[in-house]
């Protein structure tokens, strides 16, 4: 199965005129981890689909990131995704967790094919239906669960979708990770391995409990 193939199957696309379309103007690419798809307050000139690989998501204020979702195959970034609807600057960075193959939209088509085709608009509606939903728990988090709450949430969750208790990850990425600094997550790690919870390794956390 090709990689149009796949997108076509994920998002249930039967109209035979957009395929034609998304075929003559689509274009396959794969991208190398740590590559950006999308940066901060720059027009966005391709609506990115993944195919396979993972996209991360997230705002950035001078030293601070806020980590919104992760973009994983046969979705979109919704935020680059209402962009191309305004024609304006994007609100967020996106960049390759791990070698991604895209297959790259030229924006002035999005819109269109939402209008023309009812599979098109409904990608494009969930998309921005599950993306809500996903940004509602990160607001959630941070509105609501103390900065500590938030370390160790994400630990096991990394460790259960990995099916690891080791956690690759350095101190300064994972306060990127849950939005704070270094200095801070070292502190409540160092917390949590005198609480016997995890114990530190260089670049690595093992969960113990």
């Amino acid at each position: 199965m090709t990689e149009f193939e796949q997108l076509f199957k994920g998002l249930n696309i039967v109209e035979e005129k957009l395929k034609e379309h998304i075929l003559k103007e689509g274009i396959l690419q794969t991208v190398p981890k740590d590559t950006f798809i999308v940066e901060q307050d720059k027009y966005i000139k391709w609506l990115a689909i993944v195919i396979s690989g993972k996209v991360r998501v997230w705002q950035e204020n001078e030293d601070r990131q806020i980590l919104l979702y992760y973009v994983n195959p046969i979705q979109t970034c919704v935020l680059s995704l209402s962009a191309t609807f305004r024609d304006c600057k994007s609100l967020v960075h996106a960049k390759t967790e791990i070698e991604t193959t895209i297959i790259k939209i030229p924006v002035r088509f999005v819109s269109e094919w939402s209008f023309t085709f009812k599979s098109w608009n409904t990608f494009t509606t969930n998309s921005f239906i599950i993306s809500y939903e996903d940004l509602l728990l990160s607001y959630k988090d941070l509105a609501f669960k103390k900065i500590n709450e938030r370390v160790i949430d994400y630990l096991r969750s990394e460790a259960n979708r990995n099916n690891s208790s080791i956690i690759h990850i350095s101190h300064q990425q994972l306060a990127k990770e849950v939005g704070t600094t270094r200095e801070v997550v070292s502190k409540i790690l160092k917390q949590y391995e005198s609480d016997r919870i995890v114990k530190l390794q260089f670049k690595k956390i093992e969960l113990l409990s």
